[in-house]
């Protein structure tokens, strides 16, 4: 039986040197790191067993933790969950698109349900955007426009005042219901402004 060498120490996470036991400090996931090496990513303060909090091998301290990881909404309500920079970017590329389809349909005449550029045999207007006559449905009851259902444009999210504004398609009836606006009422405030 020949002579085999010890097993190679584990490196720490956070300075890629290896941790001998006697310098050791086990962390989350029994991961071992040098003791000077537990502190706080974002402000560096020394971190204990009870204070610490760790994502993807980094540690944070609670207070630091809670500000990357779970930003509050605009309304004071916690999100609840881990967002990371890439959920961020992908948000914001996301919301980048939709603007630019939006924009890209009212510029081209593209119907904004099936993205398909529209005709004038076989679209109708409603404010300045176009549907084809197939695809233009109320969002609550899913009724098609005919001579006695005008549809109108309403917003998606009546309840964030500041957010852009998102126009989905309505029958006058649920137009009426949602809003607690009947049609008549909506030329009426028309004519007067």
């Amino acid at each position: 039986m020949g002579w085999t060498a010890p097993p190679a120490a584990p490196q720490c996470p956070a300075c890629k040197t290896s941790v001998f036991p006697a310098e050791s400090f086990m962390a989350a996931d029994r991961k071992p790191f040098h003791k000077k090496c537990v502190k706080c990513k974002t402000c560096t303060k020394v971190l204990t067993s009870a204070t610490l909090n760790e994502h993807q091998t980094q540690l944070y301290c609670q207070s630091c933790y809670v500000s990357v990881f779970m930003p509050q909404k605009p309304g004071g309500e916690s999100y609840g969950g881990i967002v990371t920079p890439e959920d961020l970017k992908r948000k914001e590329e996301e919301e980048r698109k939709k603007l630019e389809k939006a924009k890209r349909a009212k510029a081209e005449r593209r119907c904004p349900t099936c993205d398909m550029k529209t005709y004038a045999e076989d679209s109708i207007q409603v404010s300045d955007v176009f549907y084809h006559k197939a695809c233009l449905k109320c969002v609550e009851c899913g009724r098609g426009p005919d001579s006695e259902t005008p549809m109108m444009l309403g917003p998606k999210d009546n309840e964030d005042v500041f957010a852009e504004e998102e126009l989905e398609p309505f029958c006058k009836f649920c137009f009426a219901k949602r809003f607690k606006l009947s049609v008549l009422n909506v030329a009426d405030s028309v004519t007067i402004l």
